[in-house]
């Protein structure tokens, strides 16, 4: 079956077939070998249309590619009618396959071969895995088939790649193999279609419904302003997702709620637009009102740091923002984008702790560079690098040579980049390291600016700082939880302000945090302020309860008689 159609209308298409092939092609469902094979002379012919639609041979289909190292599948590429034009058969597996029709030339045309996986996947233009006995000559009830239909750049169906493999395997390996030709599939018409449109900018255009967690993914290929010119969604069912509707005409950079990845031209580079340089200007002061005025709300010098940042990445200097874990430096460097309005669905952002490779950053700076050549109109290519600290040593050789370059080179861009780096430290601590070269080290710090610690700062502002970014609904703070949180040194900073929150709302009602929310290791243990503690959590206890005394009692770890005495000492009265 297919991984992504209902069962019910997999079940209909295998239905349907089979009455075809009985009833209207008089198939006889115990012919012991019913697959006819084309002649040679024929079978080269059908091969050599096929490479010209593709232009060659292509690694996406290539057996080796796609089949570990003594693999027990079988892997056929057909043409769009259904024939065999290339067999890769494990070694060894030869007579079983051939004698089964899995060869070169065989005819897998549902009017010769009835129900069977490069049929339905013709028919369907679905990904899908027809399993056992549905296939309709019994002689195939031991195989399992996962096909998918292969497409031109203009979504024409020009063929099928299919796995062949046991039926008896486990269910998990049925699913592997249909995982493996839809996304051989995926990658050959990706390549088409970049192909056809080889001296164009291309690029994808990637979402995820949030409800059901699928993802889409859309072609594009771009004019040299940035235009869509056309565009090629690569899922095969009837989904309509509103982010990838009416894109021809569109101006790249005016993509909203999609994932945008670029890619230069395969041949004949567009023509390159040198923009006037200018002195750039900024506004004397941060609007109080973007998320950087709000950080410079917080005060511990964030002022003297934001003004400097905002110059150097003005004139498009590589800036390292750096500080103690948790203080927030990749919200610094969006908050600087989104200040000098450079924030846009194009820029680039990756985290060098999640296994970057040296290729991943290889193709990430290739992109920068394409796009400070070949701007899109006056959109500035932005590339947030984090962590900058876990560089494997080979990303970090790359890296240096990206940066390691003339100033006078640098100064001919179109459109220079702004580049921040990210690190959970502070420069004093990646001095003492070793982990990145010192060449590397101080091609970063070219322009450096730490953040302060949590300790530094307005906790009261951070607070409500923290509150408005990471809280959709509103959330009330008792004054007692209030003096606590401000008055704690937050060794983990922001980061573990946060998740004092979110625990305090998940521990508590979920609207209002008091003080009995709190982790027990914010509260200080000296005496008086104990009594303080013990009168406020009394109060919040009841507040929280709506004054049922069981409740209170449990959660303040007491009995009902020392609940009702606290009452009576504070001298509270339920309130009406």
């Amino acid at each position: 079956m297919s991984g992504q159609m209902k069962r019910s209308a997999f079940e209909e298409l295998i239905r349907s077939s089979r009455d075809r092939s009985l009833s209207k092609y008089n198939l006889s469902s115990g012919t012991k070998s019913p697959i006819l094979r084309l002649q040679a002379s024929e079978i080269a012919q059908r091969n050599e249309r096929f490479l010209d639609r593709i232009g060659g041979a292509v690694t996406e289909v290539d057996n080796s590619a796609l089949l570990p190292s003594r693999s027990r599948y079988c892997l056929l590429i057909t043409d769009a009618d259904g024939i065999v034009i290339e067999s890769y058969v494990p070694e060894g597996m030869e007579a079983e396959f051939h004698r089964s029709g899995l060869v070169r030339g065989g005819v897998w045309d549902e009017r010769v071969a009835g129900t069977n996986g490069i049929a339905m996947a013709l028919e369907s233009g679905r990904v899908l895995t027809v399993h056992g006995d549905e296939h309709f000559y019994s002689c195939f009830h031991d195989f399992s088939c996962s096909s998918a239909p292969l497409t031109d750049a203009q979504n024409n169906l020009i063929g099928t790649i299919t796995l062949v493999g046991s039926s008896r395997r486990r269910q998990e390996e049925h699913a592997l193999c249909e995982q493996v030709v839809r996304r051989a599939s995926r990658q050959f018409q990706t390549r088409l279609f970049r192909n056809f449109h080889a001296d164009k900018l291309t690029g994808r255009l990637l979402s995820q419904d949030p409800r059901t967690r699928r993802s889409f993914e859309t072609l594009v290929a771009c004019d040299e302003e940035g235009t869509i010119i056309s565009h090629l969604p690569l899922w095969r069912d009837n989904a309509r997702p509103s982010e990838h509707q009416n894109l021809a005409g569109r101006h790249i950079s005016e993509i909203k709620g999609l994932k945008v990845t670029l890619r230069g031209p395969a041949v004949v580079p567009p023509r390159r637009r040198v923009l006037q340089s200018e002195a750039p200007h900024i506004s004397a002061r941060v609007d109080k009102e973007t998320t950087l005025g709000r950080l410079v709300e917080e005060g511990g010098g964030i002022a003297v740091v934001a003004d400097r940042a905002r110059k150097l990445l003005a004139h498009r200097v590589p800036l390292l923002i750096c500080g103690d874990p948790g203080v927030g430096v990749e919200g610094f460097a969006r908050a600087l984008l989104e200040e000098q309005s450079l924030l846009s669905p194009m820029g680039l952002n990756l985290d060098t702790s999640r296994s970057m490779s040296e290729t991943d950053l290889t193709e990430t700076l290739n992109s920068l560079d394409f796009l400070s050549d070949y701007p899109l109109g006056d959109t500035v290519p932005t590339l947030i690098l984090r962590n900058i600290e876990n560089l494997s040593s080979e990303a970090q050789d790359v890296l240096e040579r990206f940066l390691d370059v003339d100033p006078g080179v640098a100064g001919t861009k179109a459109q220079p980049p702004a580049v921040l780096f990210t690190a959970s430290r502070s420069w004093a601590d990646l001095e003492r390291d070793e982990s990145l070269p010192r060449s590397l080290l101080y091609l970063l710090g070219q322009a450096v600016v730490e953040l302060p610690p949590l300790s530094e700062r307005d906790c009261e502002t951070v607070l409500e700082n923290i509150v408005a970014e990471s809280f959709a609904d509103q959330i009330e703070i008792a004054d007692s939880a209030r003096d606590v949180l401000v008055n704690y040194h937050w060794p983990g900073n922001r980061r573990e302000m946060r998740a004092v929150l979110r625990e305090a709302l998940i521990c508590g009602n979920g609207k209002r945090i008091n003080i009995t929310d709190l982790p027990l290791r914010l509260l200080d243990r000296n005496e008086d302020t104990n009594k303080a503690l013990t009168r406020a959590a009394l109060r919040d206890a009841l507040d929280s309860t709506n004054w049922n005394v069981s409740k209170a009692a449990r959660l303040l770890g007491k009995s009902r008689a020392t609940i009702n005495r606290w009452i009576a000492s504070e001298g509270l009265q339920r309130p009406e």
